[in-house]
């Protein structure tokens, strides 16, 4: 789901983040799909995991969500200060609110559900997915890895994780890929 903003960078335009204050920003570790996939089979492989909670990430150490906008920056090979855009987290309450009260005036479900997932939304910019544990770090493919891959070969358009991009989006990027490489 962090990949999400590469063809926003790619095409010039600053990487977003949430910006927490104080210059804070969330930091994860993510993992990739296939390593995501592999762990899960070993769940069912192996009795070590068991009716317990195992905490579970990719084997970065945590980067910051500016960290990571400078990694697709220096992957996709842009010049100059990579360009970020810090959103206030506040933000959101001004939209959850306004959804919420859309809702409660005019009993909507349908923005009570979207107040509910901006709600959820705030949660995932604001706490850290982080594994700390060496026992939480999972995988071989590193996010510079994966960022290299998907600026390489592209990826699979998927509306839910994509937040900026789109299937044209991925179109075009494709096809400015093939220019360049003409």
């Amino acid at each position: 789901s962090v990949s999400g903003q590469l063809e926003v960078v790619n095409g010039g335009n600053p990487f977003v983040y949430f910006d927490l204050g104080d210059g804070k920003c969330a930091t994860c570790n993510p993992i990739s799909e296939p390593d995501l996939a592999a762990a899960l089979i070993d769940c069912v492989a192996s009795d070590d995991h068991r009716n317990a909670v195992w905490n579970l990430g990719g084997p970065d150490d945590g980067l910051s969500m500016i960290q990571q906008g400078e990694m697709l920056h220096e992957v996709l090979g842009k010049e100059g200060p990579p360009k970020l855009l810090g959103v206030p987290i506040g933000i959101f309450d001004v939209i959850i609110d306004g959804l919420q009260w859309v809702g409660d005036t005019f009993k909507s479900e349908w923005f009570e559900d979207a107040a509910e997932f901006g709600r959820i939304g705030k949660y995932y910019a604001v706490e850290d997915m982080l594994t700390t544990e060496p026992s939480e770090k999972y995988g071989r493919t590193t996010l510079r890895e994966h960022y290299a891959y998907i600026a390489e070969n592209g990826q699979e358009y998927d509306p839910y994780t994509t937040v900026f991009g789109s299937a044209e989006a991925k179109k075009e990027f494709k096809k400015e890929k093939e220019l360049v490489e003409a």
